[in-house]
């Protein structure tokens, strides 16, 4: 997993030299005073599928789209942080905000378990900030990558990781990268055994598939995380909607049209899902929203 390097400062200091590659420690030490945190973390790895093939094939108004997407993506970028602010009634007001690394069309998020175990004090409970703020990242993501024809793909895990200041290190990432590209297969986030084991099944935001394999599940609330609420959200979902329901159908004709029967099978089991998801929204919602489950393709 490569991983982007900054060093802020002005003249001699905006220059990486030699000497700081051939003698780590001396740059670590003129860098941070801070202690190396090599900790328990849950991390997720998210990539974004066809991306390079696309990238090479890309005219140049859908290449401005792209990196525009990159661009937000990189917005993204924050170091852990978990506090507790006491409220006037009495109760906790918990501030979690997660390591987020970026590099092209991949992404590492992460949260160190020691620190919200000491933060919260509740396993049970860091299961569902954590399982909840995900949920909504990823959906988020996704939304505005389907606009552009990318689904995403990734997965969660438990282990130990260094994850600070733009780098990315540890067993953790290993075994989420591996879960990606050997495990998910679709467009899916998989959970690990690890994940499941320690936090549980969290229904509101995990769903489990026909192969057993649990998922964050954030298909079904990408439409919600579209927009902020209010009198503009029904319009904004509207024009989501009916821009992708296009990109969804386009791909599925072109990829059965080409005979690409892999990317054939991620986009169809995407569809069906995102058709589902859609079908379980109440109906005074599809109304008031003026969208039609029914134009939904999930077949070539």
């Amino acid at each position: 997993m490569a991983s982007s390097l900054r060093v802020a400062g002005s003249g001699n200091q905006q220059q990486l030299c030699a000497c700081s590659l051939a003698y780590p420690h001396r740059y670590h030490m003129s860098a941070s005073n801070e202690p190396l945190k090599y900790e328990e973390s849950f991390t997720a790895f998210v990539d974004f599928l066809g991306f390079s093939e696309a990238s090479r094939n890309l005219d140049d108004a859908q290449r401005f789209k792209v990196l525009q997407l990159l661009l937000s993506l990189v917005e993204l970028r924050s170091e852990f942080s978990a506090a507790t602010a006491p409220q006037a009634d009495g109760s906790k007001h918990h501030i979690i905000k997660p390591a987020i690394s970026t590099f092209s069309d991949n992404i590492v998020i992460s949260y160190d378990l020691g620190a919200l175990g000491e933060t919260m004090k509740d396993t049970q409970f860091v299961g569902v900030v954590v399982m909840n703020q995900l949920q909504r990242l990823i959906s988020a993501i996704a939304a505005q990558a389907l606009r552009l024809g990318f689904l995403v793909r990734g997965a969660t895990t438990v282990g130990r990781l260094y994850h600070a200041h733009g780098v990315v290190f540890g067993e953790a990432l290993v075994e989420a990268v591996q879960l990606e590209e050997r495990t998910a297969i679709y467009p899916r986030i998989v959970l690990s055994s690890a994940v499941t084991e320690r936090f549980g099944p969290h229904q509101a935001f995990v769903s489990r598939e026909e192969d057993g394999i649990s998922c964050i599940d954030y298909i079904r609330t990408m439409i919600f995380n579209l927009a902020p609420p209010g009198e503009a959200w029904p319009a904004a979902v509207k024009n989501w909607f009916e821009e992708v329901v296009g990109v969804i159908q386009a791909a599925l004709e072109t990829h059965a049209r080409n005979g690409r029967l892999n990317e054939l099978a991620k986009w169809t089991w995407f569809a069906k899902r995102f058709r589902a998801a859609v079908a379980a929204i109440p109906a005074e919602g599809i109304k008031s929203i003026g969208i039609s489950v029914d134009v939904i393709p999930w077949a070539a």
